[in-house]
């Protein structure tokens, strides 16, 4: 099978010359010698395809994770002031002596940066890396594929430039997730138009972590190389000023700028001694003074003057209690509204309603068909769409018993605007009957507060949690109290496997299958989930297959030792090496007494081995490995013949058998 290299679609007709998907040829193109050819593989399941982009130190190209089925995004290291492309296509070396130093200092940098974003995989704003690893003298970083566009992109379709509402919502969601990521002690050091993605979901992803970080290791790199000129605040132009929130919000408040006038700001580094910076008011861009001053301040050149905090600009923007609205609607061109009757009932004034009622309209009728009582549970099901209690707040109410998509529509016709995905859970209401949400009954919150359904999905439907960075033990868990057997392979080789069972709750064994599978991972510690085919929050059904990848704590040559020569050595001593190789559990030795003699080698020491010195043990994949070791006989004893022997006398057979096994033929002849 063969895939097409621009969308990593799998080909079935061999016979194809164009790619039905995308409708780009099939044929392998001749590209630049700093790529890396299509159809590479790295760490022996990621197939690299075209690539996507290439900037100041890194190429990045689309391709498929073998394992999990799924396109991803592969980052690659490769600063090409610095190196070049071996002739095999695949290495990277760096021709210059004196530049290796810095090429390997940025390079840690660049893997140390992945590891530290990796860790913020439960914030929803940040781009998932499911893997980051050095091969072929080179790092590299890989990531989700994501489907949609960039801002930069969003503005050039837009006219190069967005209303102030649009770009304050935009603007408030990357906030939001830098202030989760800061108070890790993360910055993303290039917040810019390219670097904001919004997906087909209408989720806005922080992607492209610390380019400038990487490239401070890299001396002599010029600084528009890797800096986003008119983003990157003065600190940035050197390489031993601190950092620390305030670069990214000078950077943002850039963004901004740029997204309401159409123009970067002039660049940091020619402001220094005449700041001739004008305000988007003074262009005719209508705006809060609030919000116009927060942007300008956070533009100031010197960072001690910016706002420090994420949640300053926030406030700033009216955005102190603001919480993202992940749907594309807003952020793509809005399509017309149609109220449904439910809609447009709720939207009318009190008095409006009780004359409606008192009119002698049948209202029970008219609510039945607007939607008003739920589903057909009686009054359990029954929602009071007149909850708020101050313009832009709401009481919540208890929702547990009731139809989920009813309730959503009816707090949508509130003006709710935040409700995420639910969580679906195994559980004996009827399915799509809330069982628990985020907000407590009676709580009184904002409109924009976000809230959370967990939902019954009956006995076929549930929510996949984040496994990242669980053990083997808590998946089992699990899935097994959800009546799934867990099937294990405890290692790459699938020589150990086993299957944990169900427990028997007497609804039925789910049909799906779970997957734990043993693999190498260098930079995920031993023992560590690190992988999973279903993502997080997605929803599955109880007869789909799932797989989940716990890390064995280092590659495959970190598990290969090499037979020693134990040749003079003793038993105990033979012992000990084994043990300290970690193969006693594996080398079953049998000793054996040599038929010949040494001069060299102490009688009862190590003569010779089955098993050749040097040969590869894998101290996973192999096991009851017998070695054979042969103990010397010492020297080759000398035989002093009698003084004065007799002729006449003959041999006892005995005495003749040890003289012929020790190779003195020639004194039997004396007796």
């Amino acid at each position: 099978m063969k895939f097409c290299y621009y969308c990593m679609q799998q080909i079935q007709d061999e016979k194809l010359h164009t790619c039905p998907s995308c409708g780009k040829s099939l044929k392998i193109e001749q590209i630049s010698a700093k790529f890396l050819k299509p159809g590479t593989v790295l760490q022996g399941k990621f197939i690299v395809g075209q690539p996507l982009g290439a900037g100041g130190f890194g190429n990045t190209y689309i391709g498929w994770n073998q394992l999990l089925l799924r396109k991803v995004a592969i980052k690659e290291f490769y600063p090409e002031q610095y190196c070049v492309r071996a002739n095999d296509g695949v290495h990277v070396t760096v021709p210059d002596g004196k530049l290796q130093p810095r090429f390997r200092k940025g390079l840690q940098q660049f893997l140390e940066e992945a590891r530290s974003v990796a860790a913020l995989q439960d914030i929803k704003g940040v781009v998932e890396i499911s893997n980051f690893f050095e091969e072929n003298g080179t790092g590299y970083i890989v990531m989700e594929y994501l489907e949609g566009m960039d801002v930069k992109a969003i503005l050039k379709k837009s006219g190069s430039r967005k209303d102030y509402e649009w770009c304050r919502r935009v603007i408030l969601t990357v906030l939001h997730t830098l202030r989760d990521i800061h108070k890790r002690g993360v910055l993303h050091r290039d917040i810019a138009p390219d670097n904001i993605f919004v997906t087909d979901e209408g989720v806005i992803k922080l992607i492209d972590f610390g380019a400038a970080k990487h490239a401070s290791a890299l001396a002599n790199m010029k600084s528009d190389i890797v800096l986003k000129v008119g983003y990157a605040p003065i600190e940035q132009y050197s390489r031993s000023a601190p950092q620390g929130p305030y670069t990214d919000l000078y950077a943002v408040a850039a963004l901004f700028y740029r997204m309401l006038t159409g123009q970067k700001p002039i660049p940091a580094n020619e402001r220094l001694e005449q700041d001739t910076l004008i305000p988007p008011s003074e262009m005719g861009i209508v705006l809060p003074e609030q919000a116009e001053m927060g942007m300008m301040v956070c533009l100031n050149v010197k960072p001690e003057y910016r706002l420090q905090t994420a949640e300053e600009f926030m406030e700033v923007l009216d955005g102190k209690y603001f919480r993202p609205v992940y749907e594309p609607e807003w952020i793509l061109p809005p399509a017309e509204e149609k109220l449904t009757f439910m809609g447009k009932l709720s939207r009318l004034p009190v008095a409006a309603k009780a004359a409606i009622c008192f009119g002698g309209i049948c209202l029970v009728g008219a609510l039945v068909a607007g939607g008003i009582i739920l589903g057909n549970q009686g009054n359990q099901n029954t929602v009071d769409l007149d909850s708020k209690v101050e313009d832009g707040m709401i009481r919540m109410e208890d929702y547990s018993g009731k139809a989920y998509e009813a309730v959503v529509e009816s707090l949508k016709n509130q003006g709710y605007k935040t409700i995420i995905e639910p969580k679906y859970d195994f559980n004996s209401a009827e399915e799509g009957t809330i069982i628990a949400q985020s907000i407590k009954p009676s709580e009184v919150v904002s409109l924009d507060t976000e809230l959370q359904f967990t939902v019954s999905g009956g006995n076929q439907t549930y929510s996949m949690p984040d496994f990242s960075s669980t053990t083997e033990t808590e998946i089992i868990e699990y899935f097994t109290a959800r009546n799934f057997d867990v099937e294990v392979h405890a290692d790459p080789y699938d020589r150990k496997v086993r299957t944990e069972k169900a427990v028997d709750d007497g609804l039925g064994k789910k049909d799906g299958r779970v997957v734990i599978y043993w693999y190498f991972s260098k930079n995920i510690d031993r023992g560590v989930c690190y992988d999973q085919s279903v993502g997080a929050g997605e929803k599955c059904s109880a007869s789909d297959n799932v797989k989940f990848f716990i890390s064995m704590g280092g590659v495959e040559e970190d598990f290969i030792v090499k037979m020693p020569n134990f040749s003079d050595m003793t038993k105990a001593q033979v012992n000990k090496k084994l043990k300290n190789l970690g193969v006693e559990n594996i080398v079953t030795v049998e000793y054996k007494k040599a038929t010949e003699y040494s001069d060299e080698i102490d009688k009862n020491k190590i003569l010779k081995q089955s098993i050749k010195a040097g040969k590869k043990i894998n101290t996973i994949k192999d096991n009851n490995i017998t070695l054979e070791l042969y103990l010397s006989r010492g020297a080759k004893p000398k035989v002093v013949p009698k003084a004065t022997p007799t002729p006449t006398s003959t041999p006892e057979p005995e005495q003749e058998r040890e003289l012929a096994q020790e190779g003195r033929e020639d004194l039997i002849t004396l007796y």
